[in-house]
């Protein structure tokens, strides 16, 4: 009886895991936002329903133990043909709930970042003293207890860039993403998300995406993206969440405020006296990416940085033998579990670049938490804005 019932809780595991895995592919397919909402539903039901039932129908059975699938021959041919049914579906779970916990495993004991990560430490810069206004309440959600949606991360992190340039060592560069202008979060939280950035002196800031939400907070974009400063320039790209909006009225504006795009081309910028290579990628929501074949040669731009909205392009940027890569969408999950950390994370890996730093040569993979998102609830996944310095390898100290 304890076996059964430990074999039944492996395959709900692997049941929540199959459809956690369709919600989170569903939201990194590129289909348009009103399908995806539909299967949204649909996939919930999926995933929510079926448990409870089952746990009904074996609470009312007489021998519990007959669920398992060595149990399922009968002569009853449609009885038969349903317990066939359930048992396949059941090893199927077990499958998933094998599959999930190595998964996890490697999330959380096998990213291995040492020969590229220098320094990191990350603190709440949060004072929401500053990000409250009578102008713009937050949503009654944000104010939820141990909801963090107000609890801005400061992530700090110095890199070790295997070809950065000698004259670039110590390149500063302010990551945001995510920011979802929606009116859930109120203007003064991204205006003291700018007031930090401008006090960090970057010079170069990049914008990975999902930037605005909702029209009515077009507006907003003077008074906060409008006043980064960055000694080199401020760069965006669109996310999944931009088409909700007037794309090309936001990157208008932008513009007219001197914020570059950057994405589905690239571009070679100077900085002391150093050529880079920018490039974007906006797929699967905006194509084309930035066409690989464009770039110039590493005789003439040595070193290459791409922004991109989901982690998914991680191989494009690989592939385009990008040193840097800088990406969002995924929020770190929003909510993280104790133990098992994020669950849903709108990826077709899945969870695996919720956030944080990866690496494999030639690129450093750079994915932040983001700053808000569509739903204004964060549990365990504070949101955050990175600060990255870059480094030659075997050069300057690392900092204490």
């Amino acid at each position: 009886m304890i076996g059964a019932v430990l074999l039944l809780l492996l395959a709900a595991l692997g049941h929540a895991a199959i459809w956690i895995a369709v919600l989170n592919r569903t939201h990194a397919s590129g289909w348009p936002h009103s399908l995806v909402k539909k299967l949204n539903l649909v996939f919930f039901l999926f995933l929510l329903v079926p448990p409870p039932l089952f746990a009904l129908w074996i609470y009312g059975s007489e021998k519990p133990e007959h669920f398992m699938p060595w149990h399922a021959i009968t002569t009853e041919m449609p009885r038969f043909a349903i317990w066939l049914a359930i048992d396949g579906y059941l090893i199927l779970c077990w499958i998933a709930a094998a599959i999930a916990l190595v998964q996890r495993f490697r999330f959380h004991f096998l990213q291995d970042v040492a020969d590229v990560l220098r320094f990191h430490r990350s603190r709440n810069v949060a004072d929401r003293t500053r990000v409250t206004s009578d102008d713009h309440p937050h949503h009654y959600l944000v104010h939820l207890p141990g909801n963090e949606s107000l609890e801005l991360d400061l992530t700090e992190r110095g890199l070790n860039v295997p070809r950065l340039p000698p004259a670039l060592d110590g390149l500063s560069i302010v990551h945001l993403s995510d920011f979802h202008f929606t009116g859930h979060v109120g203007k003064p939280y991204f205006e003291e998300v700018v007031r930090m950035s401008n006090a960090l002196e970057p010079e170069i800031v990049a914008l990975t995406g999902d930037l605005v939400d909702k029209t009515h907070c077009i507006d907003w974009i003077p008074e906060t993206f409008g006043r980064l400063k960055a000694k080199y320039g401020v760069y965006f790209i669109f996310g999944n969440h931009d088409l909700r909006v007037d794309s090309l009225r936001v990157r208008k504006m932008l513009e007219e405020l001197g914020i570059v795009y950057v994405g589905g081309r690239s571009m070679v910028i100077e900085v002391r006296g150093q050529p880079i290579l920018l490039a974007g990628n906006e797929l699967p929501w905006f194509k084309p990416a930035a066409d690989i074949g464009k770039f110039p040669p590493r005789s003439e731009v040595p070193f290459r940085i791409v922004l991109a909205h989901s982690p998914d392009q991680f191989a494009w940027a690989r592939e385009a033998d990008a040193d840097l890569m800088l990406a969002g969408h995924t929020h770190g999950g929003q909510i993280r579990l104790p133990l098992l950390g994020p669950i849903f994370a709108p990826s077709n890996v899945g969870v695996q670049y919720a956030s944080g730093l990866f690496y494999a040569a030639p690129t450093i993979l750079n994915v932040s938490r983001g700053l808000s998102g569509e739903l204004p609830v964060r549990m365990n996944c504070a949101p955050e804005m990175i600060h990255l310095t870059l480094h030659c390898e075997n050069n300057s100290p690392p900092r204490k």
